[in-house]
């Protein structure tokens, strides 16, 4: 799932993305407008991948460079799976005008970031089926887990009932054709065409590997055939 991180500046986006990753990718300084290009960050949250993108503050602004950051993050606003929009204040107005000036299908979550500050509890609040609020603090890292939690059910990650898997067209289309290469490895098993086998299964693994990443041919051929001779 790609989610992109984007907000107003000094918001603490920067701050959160070094949270979820768990290392200084991005520079933090108070100075508003310190992130001006896109950054990127693949992660993985409980072994379920995560590829998180930080963008440039988005306001008005007559600097030629911080206005192609802005473009480039509106850009990558609209591919995105999810939506981490991070506030420092509880404006109603600036909520409603996020959720008008993107996609209905882009699921959105509001962080309220700076709760230390604030003396108050971290939280999450529901608001409507695409709709989520997390109170958190991106300098202290207290309200993260929730974070983490709330982005592993929007990948379709349940730890208490049976959940469902929310894929894209090319994911389903990359199953479908993997279980073809799978078919078809089995019949040519059946006749012992072990060079067919073969393909075939590398065949599929590529598709998977389209989903999941990369895994070595090496690898997964070897453990399939290890306790058997296929041949010359």
């Amino acid at each position: 799932m790609t989610v992109v991180i984007a907000g107003k500046p000094n918001a603490g986006k920067s701050s959160l993305l070094n949270q979820l990753s768990g290392q200084d990718t991005a520079i933090v300084t108070n100075i508003p407008g310190t992130t001006r290009d896109i950054l990127r960050e693949h992660i993985q949250i409980d072994g379920l991948p995560l590829h998180i993108i930080d963008t440039a503050g988005l306001r008005e602004s007559e600097d030629i460079v911080e206005k192609e950051g802005i473009r480039r993050a509106l850009n990558e606003i609209e591919k995105a799976d999810r939506l981490l929009y991070v506030m420092d204040s509880e404006s109603a107005e600036e909520e409603k005008e996020v959720i008008n000036n993107f996609s209905e299908k882009l699921g959105i979550t509001f962080v309220r970031n700076k709760i230390d500050e604030k003396n108050l509890a971290a939280g999450v609040k529901e608001k409507s089926e695409k709709i989520t609020e997390i109170s958190l603090s991106a300098k202290t890292g207290e309200g993260v887990d929730l974070l983490k939690q709330h982005l592993k059910k929007c990948m379709g990650f349940e730890t208490r009932v049976e959940g469902k898997y929310m894929a894209r067209r090319r994911h389903l289309e990359a199953i479908e054709a993997a279980e073809q290469n799978l078919a078809s490895a089995e019949l040519n098993l059946e006749y012992r065409h072990g060079e067919l086998v073969a393909e075939e299964l590398s065949l599929a693994q590529n598709q998977l590997a389209s989903i999941t990443g990369e895994f070595s041919s090496d690898d997964l051929l070897g453990r399939i055939f290890s306790d058997f001779c296929i041949g010359k």
